[in-house]
């Protein structure tokens, strides 16, 4: 089996401004990409990668969004692998009513999800997040019986998939070391929300 791993998006003209854009549509598709800064630290990482061996035969799935699909781009030009794969299980968590709003709304979005409070305002809840990315996650070890497979995608996306793939409770995925842009980190084989609640639940009992 071959190493998954996990990149989050470059930085974008919404992280530049400070803005969040998670809802599907002209914005977060087409018009929200990657700044110049944002192409060079995908290009970085890509150069880093195949210094540790990831090259032609990795496999990268990226979301839809501009932001992670023209980080999928960058980085799989430079390590000689075909095309990125579009997968828009791997889109961002939508954040309802704070959509096109500031950034500051996800400390009080965290609150609720540490919590394991339900969120009222069109927030995705983190089970439905959770769900959609243990999807891709088995579909992504099959192929990586085979060969590397990268997920590029976003912020919170990508955190859950951590906290999932370290068998802890996808509720704290903000427990996990923070992706920073355009870093790539191996996933861990927890596979299982169930399972990782549980445990979380018996650890505090």
């Amino acid at each position: 089996m071959h190493d998954l791993r996990v990149l989050r998006h470059g930085e974008s003209t919404a992280n530049v401004e400070g803005l969040i854009v998670s809802v599907p549509g002209p914005r977060a598709l087409t018009e929200v990409g990657l700044t110049a800064r944002g192409r060079e630290q995908a290009r970085a990482t890509a150069r880093d990668a195949a210094a540790q061996g990831l090259g032609p035969e990795t496999v990268v799935l990226t979301s839809d969004f501009a932001r992670a699909l023209q980080t999928a781009e960058e980085f799989a030009a430079v390590i000689g692998a075909a095309p990125p794969r579009l997968e828009t299980r791997l889109r961002e968590r939508c954040f309802g009513r704070h959509d096109e709003g500031p950034a500051t709304a996800y400390d009080g979005i965290w609150a609720v999800d540490r919590a394991h409070g339900t969120h009222e305002d069109g927030v995705e809840q983190v089970a439905a997040v959770a769900a959609r990315v243990l999807e891709v996650l088995h579909e992504a070890d099959e192929l990586a019986r085979t060969a590397p497979v990268v997920l590029v995608a976003h912020g919170d996306v990508l955190q859950i998939a951590l906290a999932l793939g370290a068998g802890r409770d996808p509720h704290d995925h903000r427990d996990i070391p923070h992706l920073g842009n355009a870093e790539l980190r191996r996933l861990g084989r927890g596979r299982s929300a169930d399972g990782a609640a549980g445990a979380e639940r018996a650890a505090r009992a």
